[in-house]
This record gives C-alpha cells, structure tokens and sequence, in this order.
C-alpha cells in the first residue's frame, strides 16, 4: 500500500527556492551573501525546514531576479471562473480579423483596467483628504477607507505588510466580510486580522494562503503587484496611437472609445464615493460632514 503524504508549504517553497537557485548558477553561499545571512539559513529554507517570511520572499525573489509567484505554489481552483472569463474574452478578439482593430482592443483593455484601479484609489484619497481637512482624525479616516494615514495626507508607498494589509481589507470589503466573518472562517483572531490589515504585524505565508481560501480569491491577488519593477506595465500610448494607420479607426479610438471610457469611469468614481460614504457612516462619522465632504444625497447613502 502507498500513503500519499502532501508536501507542506515550507517545503514546496523551499523546492521552487533551490529550483531557481540552481537556474541562476548560485551556491547557497552565493544566495546567502545576497541576503545578508548565513549559508546554513539558505539550506533551511530548501529543505523547508525554516519558515520564509514574506519579507525575506521578496529579498530572495530580487537577489534571483523573478517574481514572488515564482517561489510560491499557485493553486488552479480559485482562477476557474475567471479562466472561463478569459476564454470568452480570446474568443471575441480572434474574430477580430483586422490587425489594426487588435491592437485598439489590447491598448484600450490595458488601459482600461489601470484606469478602473487608479479611479477608485484616486477618488478614496480625495474624500479621505477632504475628511481630514475637515477636522475628522487621521486614525480614523485611515480605518474606515481602508487607506494608510500617510495616505490621507500625501500618498506613499509604505513597507510590503502595509500594501498586503490593504488587499486583505480590499478584499474582505469586496466580499462584504466583518473582520469577525474573515475570523469564522479562519483560525485566527480578530485582533490578529486587524493588526494584518494595518501592516502592524507580518502575515505568515500560510496565513495568506488560509486568508485566501477564506476569501475566494487566488494568494496572488494579496500580494504586491510587481510588474513596475522589471517593466512599464501601461503601454506608450503615442507610439501604440501612432501605428494605427487608419485615420478612422484613430478618429472612433478618440471621439467614440475614449468618451465611452470616461463616462465608465465617472460612474466607477460614483460607485465608490457611495461605498465609501457607507463605511463611514458604520465607523460612526458624522452624516453631515460626510455629505459635506463627499458631496451625495442622505438617499444615496441611506
């Protein structure tokens, strides 16, 4: 008889470490000097006897020159409804048969979605701001949106457990979750998720891994979004504009496209501003600064 024994965490972590260890040519000594630690630390980790901060996850991902979804399992299940998505959406662009149309569809969907992400963060530090300025505590405008108190004030990029911690609280929001839901389906505490969500305490791997599965997402949407690092993920647009040789297909990508994206994107602003408005009335804000500052009716807010 076999026994099927599942590797752990640590361990298939620490195969993909020695993987790509092997790929860039390095000794453990080689790694370990990278990181500032000792060779036996670098050993640890292969053998997944040593747990992997995140922290230390990222160091080791910019000593090798890959990205953290290389060192860390990804699971299938959490992508198949959003496999399916993509399928339709290759489908659609294959009927497309002019070249040129195919690449105003890839221009206008990248532009798309950092227009969505960069909107909705755009119109939370601006009610946030105003907030502030209105005499409501930093502490507290920081709480309820979900920004960092930095952020209420000048925008900063903050350490890697602050960016994690506001996609865990992102997440849980969109999921409609009390920080005491994310508990139940968790062994965890409430203390614990808050201090995650506030980048006070570092989240243990398996802990995103769990904090994932609890939230139905893939352990990816939780981490910090690399591509800024190794390329400019947001094409130039001049030059994109440039190729396309069809004046009317410039002409529909400008007047048409473009004011149907931005009437989109007031609606995504809108939408937000409700949310928001929302939570701020649940942390006890006053009403009549918040329709004061945010500008909506009692109605919309009710």
């Amino acid at each position: 008889m076999v026994l099927f024994v599942e590797k752990s965490l640590d361990y298939k972590v620490g195969e993909k470490l020695k993987s790509w260890r092997l790929e860039r040519g390095y000794t453990q000594k080689d790694l370990a000097e990278k990181l500032g630690v000792k060779y036996w630390v670098i050993l640890q980790y292969e053998k997944g006897n040593r747990r992997i901060s995140i922290e230390r996850l990222y160091a080791i991902t910019e000593a090798l020159s890959i990205s953290i979804t290389d060192l860390i399992p990804i699971s299938k299940s959490c992508l198949e409804d959003e496999g399916e998505e993509i399928l339709n959406l290759v489908r659609e662009y294959k009927k497309i048969n002019d070249q040129e149309l195919r690449k105003m569809f890839c221009l206008l969907t990248n532009f798309v979605q950092v227009s969505e992400k960069s909107s909705k963060k755009a119109e939370k530090i601006k009610i946030a701001k105003g907030l502030v300025k209105a005499g409501v505590s930093v502490d507290i405008v920081a709480k309820t949106i979900g920004l960092s108190a930095d952020e209420c004030v000048e925008e900063k990029g903050g350490s890697i457990y602050c960016q994690i911690g506001k996609k865990i609280k992102e997440w849980r929001l969109v999921r409609e979750y009390t920080q005491k839901d994310l508990v139940e389906k968790m062994s965890t505490t409430r203390d614990e998720i808050s201090n995650y969500e506030q980048g006070r305490t570092a989240v243990p791997l398996d802990k995103l891994y769990e904090m994932a599965e609890a939230l139905s997402i893939n352990i990816t949407d939780l981490l910090i979004e690399e591509g800024s690092k190794v390329k400019n993920e947001l094409p130039d647009l001049i030059k994109e504009y440039k190729e396309i040789e069809s004046q009317e297909l410039r002409h529909a990508l400008i007047k048409s496209l473009f004011e149907g994206i931005r009437i989109c994107e007031e609606k995504v602003r809108e939408i937000e501003r409700i949310k928001v408005a929302k939570d701020l009335v649940k942390g006890g804000i006053s009403i009549d600064i918040i329709l004061q500052i945010i500008g909506l009716s009692v109605d919309q807010i009710a």
